[in-house]
């Protein structure tokens, strides 16, 4: 008997050895996916504050127009603001003091505030460069109209009578909290299984204050950085359901059962091992819902997918991609619906692209398409029609048909002139704003 109870001590030492790993590598894969939530997220918040911060240079074209005067301010801010979801108020502030603010009867506090109040007014302005002024961003914190909230200012400057550049003052866009994040979609890293939390920095209170956060608290979560301008914000993401001790016990339990009866149970431990370490691989480089590479795939792997090219076909190019009409359809019909949606979409991309050229989805309704070996502009500008007649096909639903349509925008990237990534990136998103802005469903080179 001595023999088989050494077998089986042994047998359970390696058991346990083995039941510690295959739980390291569970935790891994949460880990990976969870992280990859979080770098969806924060880039769509990024994203979104961004454009409503672009509000300010719309003022400051009223500015530049006028030689410093908008003597209809009221009308074309009122008219300015639905189109930038959370803005609470748009303003004009020469020498830095607000003079006019829209919707005036919920900011009449604001009105002739110093946004340079407490800080070296010469040194602040000495300090901005007067060709290329940015947005300066802060927040979050409470606005002095009370609720909470974040501003973005940017510095205009008009020449004087000699031809020289003059500090004129600011526009000025205040956000409401959380409600310019609206379209960012957080709500739908709870309903996808996870808990939320973004919070920032208050420069005014000096400690970190929430922003929004799930109905679940976050424990142990992946925190990814949300960067807009100058300022930097936190999201912390952790799956909403933990496993039990209960259940940890269970499966201890059967992996002793399996452990006596022999080798086959190790055998059996040794192949969810091996599947385990696959599961995380692509778990890490892909989407879900789609089955297609995600946005770390593209961005650790973009430079070796686009080059190296051959003499015969010197191009490539990087494609982004977003759904038209995709949001209506997902909030009529529910999530469900809407994945179904993307999955069709992302067959349909598959099918219409070169069988070398890559799809991926990097979140929401926003893919990216990787070419390489063209010949051509032109080669370029056919796949992607082709691209955009297969999404623009009507999709049969459970009950009835939709259709959705795609804003596309390209950058061509030569051999001898390769980008960063983010460099193209940005060209290619950039460039699919422009075909939204012309119109939608249709494609726009970057540059062009």
């Amino acid at each position: 008997m001595l023999l088989p109870l050494l077998a089986c001590l042994a047998m359970l030492t390696f058991g346990g050895f083995v039941l510690s790993k295959l739980n390291d590598d569970a935790r891994a894969v949460e880990s990976a996916q969870t992280s990859a939530v979080a770098a969806t997220f924060a880039s769509a918040v990024e994203r979104v504050v961004s454009r409503a911060l672009t509000a300010t240079r719309s003022l400051a074209v009223m500015v530049y127009q006028g030689n410093g005067r908008v003597d209809d301010f009221e009308r074309l801010a009122l008219f300015l603001l639905p189109m930038y979801k959370g803005a609470y108020a748009l303003s004009l502030a020469p020498d830095g003091i607000i003079r006019q603010i829209e919707p005036l009867d919920r900011n009449l506090l604001v009105r002739d505030h110093d946004v340079l109040e407490g800080v070296d007014r010469d040194k602040v302005i000495a300090a901005i460069h007067p060709d290329k002024p940015v947005i300066e961003f802060s927040g979050p914190f409470q606005l002095i109209q009370g609720p909470i909230g974040a501003i973005g200012m940017l510095p205009i400057f008009l020449p004087d009578d000699r031809g020289a550049s003059r500090f004129w003052g600011y526009t000025v866009v205040t956000l409401l909290l959380p409600d310019a994040l609206a379209d960012a979609n957080l709500e739908a890293m709870s309903l996808q299984g996870y808990a939320y939390e973004l919070s920032g920095m208050d420069p005014e209170a000096g400690h970190r204050r929430v922003i929004a956060r799930s109905a679940a608290p976050v424990t142990q979560p992946v925190c990814e950085g949300v960067h807009i301008e100058r300022v930097s914000w936190t999201l912390c993401v952790s799956p909403l359901q933990a496993q039990s001790a209960g259940s940890r016990r269970l499966f201890e339990g059967v992996l002793i059962i399996v452990c006596s009866v022999g080798m086959g149970g190790l055998v059996h431990m040794l192949i969810v091992l091996k599947r385990a370490g696959r599961e995380l691989e692509w778990s890490a480089l892909h989407d879900a819902l789609t089955g297609l590479p995600n946005r770390r795939y593209i961005y650790e792997r973009l430079d070796t997918l686009l080059f190296p090219a051959t003499p015969a076909a010197p191009l490539a190019a990087v494609a982004y991609l977003d759904l038209d009409g995709f949001k209506p359809i997902n909030d009529a019909l529910g999530h469900a619906q809407g994945d179904v949606v993307l999955r069709i979409v992302a067959q349909r991309l598959t099918r219409a692209v070169r069988e070398r050229d890559v799809v991926a989805r990097i979140g929401g309704d926003e893919f990216i398409i990787v070419m390489r070996d063209l010949e051509s502009e032109v080669q370029c500008l056919a796949v992607l029609q082709r691209v955009l007649q297969a999404v623009g096909e009507p999709i049969a639903l459970t009950d009835r048909s939709v259709a959705v349509s795609a804003s596309i925008g390209v950058t061509l990237v030569p051999a001898d002139d390769p980008s960063d990534v983010q460099s193209l990136m940005r060209a290619a998103d950039e460039a699919m704003y422009q075909a939204k802005a012309s119109g939608k469903n249709r494609m726009q080179v970057a540059g062009a």
